[in-house]
C-alpha cells in the first residue's frame, strides 16, 4: 500500500500537537498573516536565523494571569518580542484578537520624534507598558486599534531591538520552536 496514514497526535511532540490544534482555530489565517508581517518587519535574515536566534511558539502555555488565551509568541534571544492572543469576551460576543510588540524606548522615540508618553496620550486605543529600556505596545483587533498601531512607527524600533538582541546570543526558546508555523512567516 502506498497510502499514507496520518500520525496519531499522541505520538507527536507537544509543539506539533499544538500546531495541529491551532490549525483548527478560526483565527489561524489572521494569526499567520500577522506573523508573516511581523517577521518581515522586524527580523533580519529570518531564514538563516530561524530557531537559532528567533523562534515562534504555537499556543504557548497560559499561566492564568490574564483571561486572554495566547496564540503565538515570537521570542528573540531572551525576550518575548511579540505575541498574539484571543481576548476572552462574553460567550455571545465574537472572539477578538489582540497582540503586542516589544520595542526599545529610545528607538521608538527616535522614529516617532516624540516621547512614549506623548504617543500613549495620542493613541488611547493602544496600551503602552514601559519596562526599563523597552516598551510593549498592545493593541486589540478592530478598525481603531489597527489604525492607531499603523500610525505608530513600531517597525523600525522593533527591527532595531531584534537585531540588537540577536547579537547578544541565541534564542532561549529554540526547543519550543514550531517550524510548521514559522513557514508562514517565511512564505514569499
Amino acid at each position: 500500500m502506498n497510502a499514507r496514514t496520518p500520525l496519531s497526535p499522541a505520538g507527536l511532540p507537544l509543539r506539533d500537537t499544538r500546531y495541529r490544534t491551532f490549525e483548527q482555530y478560526p483565527e489561524f489565517a489572521t494569526a499567520t498573516a500577522w506573523l508573516r508581517d511581523y517577521v518581515r518587519a522586524a527580523v533580519p535574515n529570518p531564514r538563516m536565523s530561524e530557531r537559532e536566534y528567533w523562534s515562534v511558539v504555537c499556543l504557548p502555555p497560559h499561566d492564568g494571569s490574564t483571561e486572554a488565551e495566547p496564540l503565538v509568541r515570537v521570542h528573540v534571544g531572551a525576550i518575548e518580542a511579540a505575541g498574539l492572543y484571543v481576548e476572552a469576551l462574553q460567550v455571545e460576543q465574537p472572539r477578538r484578537i489582540g497582540g503586542r510588540v516589544t520595542v526599545a524606548v529610545d528607538d521608538l522615540e527616535a522614529a516617532a520624534g516624540t516621547s512614549v508618553e506623548v504617543l500613549a496620550a495620542a493613541h488611547s486605543g493602544l496600551q503602552f507598558r514601559p519596562d526599563g529600556p523597552v516598551v510593549s505596545i498592545g493593541w486589540s483587533d478592530g478598525p481603531a486599534g489597527r489604525a492607531q498601531l499603523a500610525a505608530v512607527p513600531w517597525e523600525p524600533a522593533a527591527a532595531a531591538l531584534v537585531e540588537r538582541v540577536m547579537r547578544t546570543g541565541r534564542c532561549l526558546w529554540a526547543s519550543d520552536h514550531c517550524a510548521q508555523l514559522a513557514r508562514f512567516a517565511l512564505a514569499d
